[in-house]
């Protein structure tokens, strides 16, 4: 028994149990199932990070590959979770913020989410204090909604070509100030720039951008406004630039960041910028 002890511990030492890898599951959260895929890099410690990536509204689920956190995730060395929205009578996968397409759909959201988060940093020994969420339009929104319902499980929270729905605006006051980082186009057709209260589009009425992260600069009580910073886009033959929005000195550190992606549509902007890059340069500023 002692031979066959030493064998099986010697067999777990060369196994390479911290090489990178994804996880696909599901868990029962709120009474039904959620599907995760989680991407662990190489050498990964305990108590690492965890960056929670949510995809857009579609007729599949996003791969880890349309985002381009990975990589950054291997130097860096933290996970990233990959959360899948739930289908709907109209055959889109989404997370619940109601749109009008949504309304099969019955699921707290934000408790989902939330509930789902902590399983996962529990089962991959990951860091309860240092876990933030970034998500891509459906899940851009989804990123303002847990902001204004006040969730305590996200850090600091960087919505791409995401809005704020009027009615989340309208019915709640958001508890708590919280680092904002939005990503947007400013040719963006389905997300657009200047809102769209009178629906015309049918995902809801929703705010301008300057609205909804002028209501973010207020709430964090940030005091300072940083003079825009004009970039070039990656791809010069586009015409695409960034104009870097900052505002700082808000309540406990926090700082609403705001990148103009002038004469961009509707993306993750991985053309036009290292989207991945820039969400964790914000997010490590809040590492604790």
């Amino acid at each position: 028994m002692k031979q066959l002890l030493v064998f099986i511990i010697a067999l777990l030492a060369s196994m390479p149990a911290l090489a990178q890898r994804y996880e696909t599951d599901s868990v029962r959260v709120n009474g039904h199932y959620r599907t995760y895929t989680i991407y662990l890099p190489a050498g990964l410690p305990a108590d690492a990070p965890l960056v929670w990536c949510m995809h857009g509204y579609r007729k599949t689920v996003a791969p880890p590959s349309y985002f381009d956190l990975d990589r950054v995730a291997d130097r860096e060395k933290f996970a990233v979770c990959y959360p899948a929205g739930i289908l709907d009578s109209s055959g889109h996968y989404g997370f619940n913020v109601h749109y009008g397409s949504q309304a099969s759909l019955t699921n707290d959201e934000v408790s989902d989410m939330c509930r789902l988060a902590r399983y996962v940093q529990k089962r991959y020994h990951l860091s309860k204090a240092n876990t933030f969420a970034t998500g891509m339009s459906n899940g851009g929104d989804m990123c303002y909604l847990l902001a204004y319902q006040g969730q305590d499980v996200f850090s600091a929270l960087a919505p791409v070509s995401g809005i704020t729905l009027a009615w989340v605006y309208e019915k709640y006051d958001a508890p708590k100030p919280i680092p904002i980082y939005e990503i947007h186009g400013t040719a963006d057709k389905t997300s657009r720039w200047a809102g769209d209260m009178a629906n015309r589009d049918g995902w809801g009425a929703y705010l301008p951008l300057d609205l909804s992260i002028g209501y973010w600069v207020a709430r964090d009580r940030c005091t300072a406004i940083e003079k825009p910073d004009t970039i070039a886009g990656k791809n010069s033959a586009n015409g695409h630039y960034i104009v870097r929005h900052r505002y700082t000195g808000g309540t406990g550190g926090c700082q609403v960041w705001l990148d103009e992606v002038v004469g961009a549509r509707h993306s993750w902007h991985s053309k036009d910028m290292d989207t991945g890059e820039a969400i964790w340069a914000f997010f490590k500023q809040y590492l604790k």
